[in-house]
């Protein structure tokens, strides 16, 4: 099971999810308190945190979520749009490290990821997700430090993008917006078939409305919370029949107004970045804490004149069988599950590219160790293996070789036959050991031919093509009882062609056979089945390459 933590202020979402197939199945949902990690205090004052307590009792509960992925605070996460020339990783990375290092300078040291999307004319686009290390590893200490297991951390605008996804109304062809008000920052995404547009957070959130509400009420803040969602309705209707001038209505609906104004204009943000003029979304779709507010939505409507939706982040998502505590937090919570949602898919998808991804010091500084040292360690393990075999086999036909020659020179006979049987007998051991050589050469070359004939391919593979699985396979059938029959050596190639403007999958298919059949050390290709995907657009092809074994198409 995978589980997603949304970390808030004022209450806490873990949802666990599981995933067969397509269709996903709820598994848990519980609300937990809230954490607010002050980036002004050290990390050890959080370490009795309700959050920790509550979370390492619900091991007592048979929940085991370690290392969930978690929300990282909307506040501290900047986002860029950039246009991309092309979908290779390679120069992905460089141009999200090239955003970072823009916007760091030789001071900040920044954590960069990125979502795959579009632009309003589907042209490649990425959405770099930004963030100060500092503030990340500050997080991540502070929640340690309360006793909860830290896991990948994930931007907001990442998660709701995949719960999205994940709710199944992914056709329309128009510009739709997302909007999730958390209590202290509001995520917001333009989406369109599938495709993230532009991304952004906005900090402004429920907390906005009871520190407003405050003066008004009195009080502490929990329970101007209470107030908040219970007692004050937002709608136009009722504020123009409350002829008193309701405070608490008039200050709730400014605070709205703030959020509206900040919201829609990520339109107009997103225009400019685009240059497209005509992008305009057509529906709005709330979610979060702040969706629950009553009459928040048929404000937002009759302000913004466009249609206003409340986001139901379980429209595709099987919740039968679910025990009464999750049951009841559906109920009671239903659009604030959104981003946990999207967490929980996220963790359960680890090679999914729709997941922005910051990670901790102490993954960061383990990863690296593995990237520096165990690499090397591999490589002299593996130069070891090859090389050791042939030296020893070398060593052992030297030594009879010169057994040989000491028994041959034995006796009186053997001081005169020394000098003319010297060299035959050592030429003798040396085509010995030539053929070992040899042999063990040809024990390996399934290995070097299929790295060699990959290594070509990386350098000839059409930008559109993206290879999903190898596997090197023996073909030991013989029909026709061969008596010189010899096995194939086989490398079955999975690959996934994207389907762009311009670019044919099929016609990509043929150029690709004709690339594999020039390969240096391929003998044949096989082509095999295709299968067409909607989404992501693309087909996906099988081909099944004969390697040549033989010393002229052996690599150099």
């Amino acid at each position: 099971m995978a589980y997603g933590f949304d970390i808030e202020s004022n209450l806490s979402i873990l949802v666990g999810l599981t995933r067969k197939g397509g269709q996903y199945k709820l598994k848990k949902a519980l609300i937990l308190p809230g954490f607010h990690a002050d980036p002004d205090q050290k990390p050890e004052i959080y370490s009795g945190a309700p959050l920790g307590s509550t979370f390492r009792a619900l091991k007592n509960m048979g929940v085991k979520a370690g290392n969930p992925h978690t929300l990282v605070p909307g506040r501290d996460v900047y986002y860029r749009f950039v246009v991309v020339a092309s979908n290779n990783p390679k120069v992905i990375e460089q141009q999200v490290r090239m955003e970072a290092d823009d916007i760091g300078g030789d001071e900040a040291n920044i954590l960069a990821d990125y979502v795959s999307g579009a632009d309003f004319d589907y042209a490649p686009a990425i959405h770099v997700a930004l963030a100060r290390e500092e503030v990340i590893d500050h997080f991540a200490n502070s929640l340690a430090a309360a006793g909860v297991e830290v896991g990948p951390m994930i931007p907001g605008c990442s998660a709701l993008y995949q719960s999205y996804l994940i709710s199944g109304d992914t056709e329309s062809e128009h510009v739709q917006m997302h909007a999730n008000i958390g209590d202290d920052s509001t995520d917001v995404i333009l989406v369109r078939e599938s495709q993230l547009l532009y991304a952004r957070s906005i900090g402004i959130g429920v907390n906005d409305f009871i520190t407003r509400l405050l003066p008004e009420y009195g009080g502490d803040r929990d329970a101007i919370r209470q107030v908040l969602f219970t007692q004050i309705d937002l709608r136009p209707s009722v504020a123009a029949d409350n002829l008193s001038g309701d405070r608490g209505v008039e200050a709730g609906q400014e605070v709205a107004s703030r959020i509206f104004q900040q919201i829609t204009s990520t339109i107009m943000l997103a225009k400019g970045a685009m240059k497209a003029p005509k992008l305009d979304a057509r529906k709005i779709i709330l979610s979060g804490a702040g969706a629950a507010i009553p009459g928040l939505r048929e404000l937002m409507m009759n302000r913004v004149r466009k249609t206003v939706e409340v986001f139901d982040p379980l429209r595709n998502v099987d919740v039968e069988g679910v025990d009464d505590q999750t049951q009841e937090t559906c109920q009671s919570y239903r659009p604030a599950l959104a981003l946990a949602i999207g967490l929980a898919a996220q963790a359960g998808d680890p090679k999914s590219q729709t997941t922005a991804i910051f990670e901790p010091a102490s993954v960061r500084r383990r990863r690296e160790f593995l990237h520096k040292s165990l690499f090397l360690y591999l490589a002299a393990a593996l130069l070891i293996a090859i090389v050791l075999p042939l030296y020893i086999l070398s060593r052992n036909s030297l030594a009879e070789a010169d057994e040989t020659l000491k028994n041959r020179q034995q006796g009186p006979i053997g001081r005169y036959q020394n000098a003319s049987s010297e060299i035959p007998t050592r030429e003798t051991a040396q085509i010995r050991a030539e053929k070992r050589f040899e042999a063990g050469a040809t024990a390996l070359m399934p290995g070097r031919a299929s790295t060699d004939v990959l290594t070509q391919f990386a350098a000839k593979r059409p930008d559109t093509v993206r290879i999903r699985s190898v596997e090197l396979l023996t073909d030991t059938n013989n029909p026709s009882n061969d008596k010189n029959f010899k096995p194939r050596t086989l490398l079955k190639m999975s690959f996934f062609i994207e389907k762009k403007p311009g670019a044919d999958p099929l016609q990509v298919n043929a150029e690709l056979r004709k690339i594999l059949l020039g390969l240096k050390g391929v003998k044949a290709v096989v082509p095999g089945e295709t299968v067409s995907h909607e989404t992501p657009p693309g087909n996906d092809v099988t081909h099944t390459v004969e390697l040549d074994l033989s010393l002229e198409g052996a690599p150099k």
